[in-house]
C-alpha cells in the first residue's frame, strides 16, 4: 500500500510544471523564437550555399574566384569550406526548411552554453534567466558560417570558465574544436585570443597573491599553456595551413569593408540593434559592477571590458561580447546593494524582482495545469513559427523578402547571356541560382573586390557617369533595385528607361530588368 502512494506520489511530481521552469523555458523559447524568424538572408549566404555544391560535386576547393565576372581568375581563399559543404549537405537532405532548422539548432547549442554559465553563476534561478533572456533577445544568428564560430566560441568559453572555477576539467576539447573550427569561420582567432586571457590574467593573479585560492595554481595555468599550444598547432590542419593567418587579417583590415559594409561599422546608440546586441547589457554590467557589494577580479574585468572595446569596434564583434558579459552579469546582477532603490518596494508590482535578490525564494503556489497549458501553448507558436509551417500558415517565403527570385527565375528561363550589372544584395542570390549562366558583377565578398571598384559600384548607384562606366564591363542587362522609398534607385531606373539604350524586359515589386538596344533595333 505504501509502495502504490510512493508510485502515485512520483508520478504527480514527475510530470509537475512549476513556475520555475518556465522562467527556465523562457530564454530558451526566445532564443528559438527569434532565430526562426531569420529570413534566408540577401547577404552572405547564398554564395556560400553555391561554394558547398561546387565543393560536393567537384570534390575540390576552389582557388580563385569563380562566381563574378569583374574578378575571375582573382586568387580567393574559400575558408568557410566546411561550413559550406555543411550547409550544401543539410540543404540536400532536406531543402531551405532543414536548413533554416540547422542553423536554429547551431544558435540554439551555442546559446545554451551562454545559458548554463549564467546558471552557474548565482543561486537565483530567475535571476540566471532574466539575463539568459536579455541574452536570448540580443542574439543575432543569421545563417551564415558565422554561427559556428558562435557555437565554438561559446564552447570555448564554457570549457575555460569551468576550468577557472574548478567545476570541470575539460580542457581536451579545445584542440579537438580547433580542428574544425579553423575549417569552418576566420573568428577561429578568438578562440586561442579567449585562451591567452585566461593565462595572462589568471597569471597576474597569481603573482600579485601567491596565497590565494581562487586563482589558477602554476600547475592549472602550465595545463593551460600546453593547450594553447596544441590549438594554435593544429589551426594549421586547414587548406591554408599558416597562410590563413593572412588571411584574416587581409578580410578584418579590407578597407572596403570598413567603409562600406554596415556591420563593420560601430554600433550605434541610437538604433534598437545596437542596444540589443551591445549597448543594453554594457551599461547594465557597469551598473551592476558599481552597486555590486563583490567587485569583478581582474580576469573579469579584461574579459568584459576587452571584449567591450572589441565590440565598440564594428556591429559584428557585439556577438562575442555577449558571449562573455552575460553570465559575470548574472554572477554580479543579484549582489547589488539594493538600499538606494529600496523605496521601489512600496510598489507591488515591482516586489516580485526583489524578492529575487533575497537569500531564499519562498515558493508562491504553483498551479501545475495553468503553466502545462502555458508551456503547451509556447511550443504551439514554436512549432507555428518552423520553417515547415511558417511558410503556408502566414503565406511568406523562407528568403528575405527583397531576394530577386522572379528576376534570375526570368533569366534562367529564357537563357539571357551577358555580363548583368545589378544592385549588390543581389549578387549572392543570382549566384546560387544562376552560376555558371550567369556570374555576378559584385555580391556579398566585398574584400575580393578591392577599394577601388567599390567605389565606382557607388558611383553607378549615383547616376554619375553611369553609362561610360558600364561599358568598361560590357554590360548587356541592368538588373536594378525597384524600391519606391530610394530616391537614387528611382532616378537610376527613370534614366534607364529615357535613355533609348535599354528597354525594360521584365518588372516586379522586387526588381526592373533592363536589356542593352542593339544597333539594329535604333532603327
Amino acid at each position: 500500500m505504501l509502495e502504490e502512494r510512493a508510485i502515485v506520489r512520483l508520478r504527480t511530481t514527475t510530470f509537475k510544471i512549476s513556475i520555475e521552469h518556465l522562467w527556465l523555458g523562457l530564454p530558451v523559447f526566445a532564443v528559438l523564437w527569434k532565430t526562426f524568424l531569420f529570413p534566408l538572408p540577401l547577404l552572405d549566404f547564398w554564395w556560400h550555399l553555391k561554394t558547398g555544391q561546387v565543393i560536393a560535386t567537384t570534390g575540390s576547393i576552389p582557388r580563385v574566384d569563380l562566381f563574378s565576372f569583374t574578378a575571375a581568375g582573382k586568387p580567393f581563399v574559400f575558408q568557410n569550406w566546411l561550413a559550406e559543404l555543411l550547409y550544401y549537405i543539410v540543404y540536400g537532405a532536406g531543402g531551405f526548411p532543414l536548413l533554416v532548422f540547422f542553423n536554429a539548432l547551431m544558435a540554439t547549442a551555442a546559446f545554451l552554453f551562454v545559458y548554463h554559465l549564467c546558471l552557474e553563476a548565482t543561486d537565483k534561478v530567475r535571476i540566471a534567466a532574466f539575463v539568459a533572456f536579455l541574452a536570448a533577445i540580443g542574439n543575432y544568428s543569421s545563417i551564415r558560417p558565422q554561427t559556428f564560430s558562435f557555437f565554438m566560441f561559446a564552447a570555448y568559453s564554457w570549457v575555460l570558465s569551468g576550468y577557472r572555477f574548478r567545476r570541470r576539467d575539460a580542457l581536451w576539447t579545445l584542440p579537438v574544436l580547433m580542428v574544425f573550427w579553423v575549417n569552418l569561420h576566420g573568428a577561429f582567432v578568438l578562440g586561442l585570443g579567449l585562451v591567452a586571457i585566461y593565462i595572462a590574467t589568471e597569471s597576474c593573479r597569481r603573482l600579485i597573491d601567491p596565497q590565494r585560492r581562487d586563482a589558477l595554481t602554476p600547475a592549472e595555468l602550465r595545463k593551460l599553456i600546453v593547450m594553447l599550444l596544441l590549438c594554435g598547432l593544429v589551426t594549421l590542419i586547414n587548406p591554408e595551413t599558416y597562410k590563413v593567418y593572412h588571411y584574416v587579417y587581409t578580410v578584418v583590415t579590407d578597407p572596403a569593408s570598413q567603409e562600406f559594409v554596415t556591420e563593420w561599422q560601430p554600433p550605434q546608440v541610437n538604433q534598437v540593434l545596437g542596444i540589443l546586441l551591445f549597448y543594453g547589457p554594457f551599461f547594465l554590467g557597469l551598473l551592476s559592477f558599481a552597486y555590486s557589494r563583490i567587485k569583478p577580479d581582474l580576469t573579469e574585468i579584461v574579459l568584459f571590458f576587452g571584449f567591450a572595446v572589441f565590440a565598440m569596434m564594428s556591429t559584428r564583434n557585439a556577438a562575442w561580447f555577449g558571449t562573455v558579459a552575460f553570465p559575470i552579469l548574472a554572477r554580479y546582477l543579484p549582489i547589488i546593494d539594493l538600499q538606494p532603490l529600496i523605496t521601489l518596494r512600496r510598489f507591488r508590482a515591482t516586489d516580485w524582482f526583489f524578492r529575487l535578490s533575497e537569500e531564499s525564494l519562498s515558493e508562491r503556489p504553483v498551479y501545475s495545469r495553468i503553466n502545462v497549458v502555458i508551456a503547451v501553448f509556447a511550443v504551439g507558436v514554436l512549432i507555428a513559427q518552423s520553417p515547415w509551417i511558417r511558410p503556408t500558415l502566414y503565406k511568406v517565403p523562407l528568403w528575405d523578402k527583397q531576394t530577386p527570385v522572379g528576376a534570375a527565375a526570368y533569366i534562367h528561363q529564357r537563357g539571357l547571356a551577358g555580363n548583368i550589372f545589378h544592385a549588390q544584395m543581389f549578387g549572392d542570390y543570382l549566384i546560387w541560382r544562376l552560376w555558371p549562366q550567369q556570374r555576378s558583377f559584385i555580391d556579398g565578398r566585398v574584400h575580393l573586390f578591392g577599394l577601388d571598384f567599390v567605389k565606382q559600384y557607388q558611383l553607378l548607384l549615383y547616376g554619375c557617369r553611369w553609362e561610360d562606366l558600364l561599358s568598361r564591363w560590357n554590360i548587356q542587362y541592368l538588373l536594378l533595385h525597384n524600391r519606391t522609398d530610394d530616391e537614387e534607385a528611382r532616378k537610376l531606373i527613370e534614366s534607364a528607361r529615357t535613355s533609348g539604350l535599354w528597354k525594360q524586359v521584365y518588372e516586379d515589386d522586387v526588381t526592373v530588368l533592363f536589356e542593352k538596344v542593339t544597333p539594329s533595333q535604333w532603327r
